[in-house]
């Protein structure tokens, strides 16, 4: 099996990245971190830092339950123009 570095040009950035950079990568910038993941890795961490659902306050969830009300009617005035629209009728 290659390992990472067989594949890397001696005169590439990528190698002398590698080669520049302390025995020790900076853990704390986020590039280093996800050029040293495998593409399955970044996917796995990406996954497990899902935020969940966030607890919305009464005033916020009264304004989306009437944004939702508003499409829905909304949709149903534009398939009633479009029914209207298709028969012909004045």
């Amino acid at each position: 099996m290659k390992s990472h570095h067989e594949g890397m040009a001696e005169g590439s950035p990528r190698s002398q990245f590698v080669t520049e950079t302390k025995s020790r990568p900076d853990l704390r910038d986020p590039t280093i971190v996800l050029s040293l993941l495998e593409a399955d890795q970044v996917v796995a961490a990406k996954w497990h830092s899902r935020f969940g659902r966030r607890r919305l306050s009464p005033g916020v969830r009264v304004l989306l339950w009437g944004l939702r009300i508003y499409v829905v009617l909304m949709l149903v005035a534009v398939l009633v123009s479009v029914l209207r629209a298709l028969h012909g009728s004045p």
